[in-house]
């Protein structure tokens, strides 16, 4: 073989071997890729930047009721001979609920009575004296007990309102001192020289001006808390004071009659016939207040079994009680907001205001059973459709967040050590989109979203939600929700 044939060859041989080696390549190449588009396939879960408030809550279920409730009560001796009213039935005060059989009562009172006009005579215009002041006494004293009632109720009324001008200055204060804080660091990292470094500086004194405004005001007004909490102490001493004085009138016309009745006889009479009275009037029971009747014990022709005769509850002053967990009862603070709903009001949310919380469990039930701390939330629309027994479901609200740039909280990977980052997908041709690695510093945390308060992201940027197998650079097929 020539010199030129074996040069040939060899250049043929070399040709072929090239080949299968850069077939190999290739065939490596597509199966990593394959491999790659599979694994980020499987993981396109993504969301959207949104800018949104944002706010975290703890909820609770629980049942609708009223915060007023009145129980009814009566003889439990006599037997029922009209009843009136159900279960559900609306009534005003002085309507009559239900009327007991007064007949015995009322020819025993009679024969008594007959007897005692023989025996009293002349000490009649005496013992029809002692009675009425006997009355007077009962009447002023209702009247000054009615009137330190009222002095009381003004002074928590005036107490109250302090303090909820008092939390509504706080949360003007702390909203205020957000401003501030991101006025400044607008004008801070504004870099010297640009057309709005002025701008933001002049936009960071208004609301530092504002603030120690707020700050002036929040201090003026806690100031005077003492006095109001004082004036429901002397409110309420002054109270005790009046049922004590009003007791020993009483007490004191009391004590007359019970001078005449020995006075008169050993049979005490006067007494006995004093007593029929009282039972026979409470024969006719007449509702104290406005109200709904939640609850009867008793129905017509029989005898209660007891002296709780029926429930009245005002439905104006509704609440709904429930328990909130352990986790999070000492997040919860008297006067936060809630929103209410219900089944019968449909997605619609009423507004309601932590009333009452129940620091501590009973300890006749164990802490699994009770299910948590009880808290009650008042209903504060007073034409919220709610009726009482129904069950509501309530979220607290713990804080919140008004109109900042945030992400799904799944899309946030890293952690403090080595810092936070998401990972952005931009659309590209043919259904593609690559993907970028950004470091961002993340802030308030909500129930659904976590606010990012820096970092290379715009609003209606695409980021992943579930990034595993995915780097830098990739381009993967997604499949974007709607926003």
């Amino acid at each position: 073989m020539s010199k030129g044939k074996k040069i040939v060859k060899r250049i043929v041989i070399l040709l072929v071997i090239l080949f299968i080696i850069g077939g190999i390549v290739l065939f490596v190449r597509s199966a990593i890729r394959g491999a790659t588009q599979s694994i980020v396939t499987r993981s396109d879960t993504c969301g959207f930047v949104k800018r949104q408030d944002l706010t975290s809550y703890a909820s609770f279920s629980g049942q609708i009721s009223s915060s007023d409730k009145l129980m009814v009560t009566a003889d439990p001796t006599l037997k029922v001979s009209k009843l009136n009213v159900k279960v559900g039935d609306s009534v005003k005060a002085g309507d009559i609920l239900c009327e007991f059989d007064s007949k015995k009562l009322q020819e025993k009172y009679d024969k008594m009575l007959k007897n005692s006009e023989k025996v009293q005579g002349a000490s009649q215009h005496s013992h029809d004296l002692i009675v009425r002041n006997y009355d007077k006494a009962k009447s002023d004293r209702d009247s000054m007990i009615a009137k330190a009632q009222s002095a009381y109720n003004t002074a928590v009324s005036k107490r109250d309102s302090a303090y909820e001008e008092f939390n509504r200055l706080i949360d003007d204060y702390n909203d205020l001192y957000s401003r501030q804080i991101d006025a400044y660091n607008a004008w801070a990292n504004t870099e010297d020289g640009a057309h709005d470094k002025e701008y933001k500086r002049q936009v960071l004194d208004d609301i530092s001006k504002e603030f120690a405004m707020a700050e002036k005001e929040l201090n003026a007004l806690q100031s005077s808390l003492p006095d109001l909490d004082s004036a429901v102490s002397a409110a309420n001493e002054a109270y005790n004071a009046a049922v004590e004085k009003g007791d020993e009138l009483v007490q004191s016309a009391q004590d007359a009659l019970d001078d005449e009745k020995y006075a008169l006889d050993d049979d005490s009479d006067d007494s006995q016939l004093e007593e029929l009275r009282e039972r026979i009037e409470k024969c006719t029971v007449v509702a104290e207040r406005d109200g709904v009747v939640t609850e009867l014990n008793i129905s017509e022709g029989s005898v209660p079994e007891s002296g709780n005769i029926m429930t009245i509850e005002n439905t104006t002053d509704l609440i709904v009680a429930g328990k909130v967990s352990e986790a999070d009862i000492l997040k919860v603070n008297e006067g936060m907001e809630a929103e209410i709903k219900t089944s019968a009001t449909d997605d619609r949310i009423i507004k309601g205001r932590i009333k009452r919380i129940e620091k501590i469990i009973s300890s006749g039930q164990a802490k699994f059973e009770q299910g948590g701390y009880t808290v009650e939330v008042s209903v504060e629309e007073k034409d919220s459709g709610l009726l009482i027994g129904m069950s509501a479901s309530v979220k607290i609200i713990l804080d919140r967040r008004d109109n900042v740039l945030s992400v799904p909280y799944n899309a946030i990977r890293g952690g403090e050590n080595e810092g936070y980052f998401i990972y952005v997908a931009t659309p590209q041709e043919n259904d593609m989109y690559s993907i970028s690695k950004r470091k961002v510093s993340k802030g308030f945390e909500g129930d659904f979203y976590t606010e990012i308060i820096s970092g290379y992201v715009n609003e209606g940027d695409i980021v992943l939600t579930d990034p595993m197998g995915v780097s830098e650079g990739d381009l993967i097929p997604l499949s974007v929700p709607e926003e």
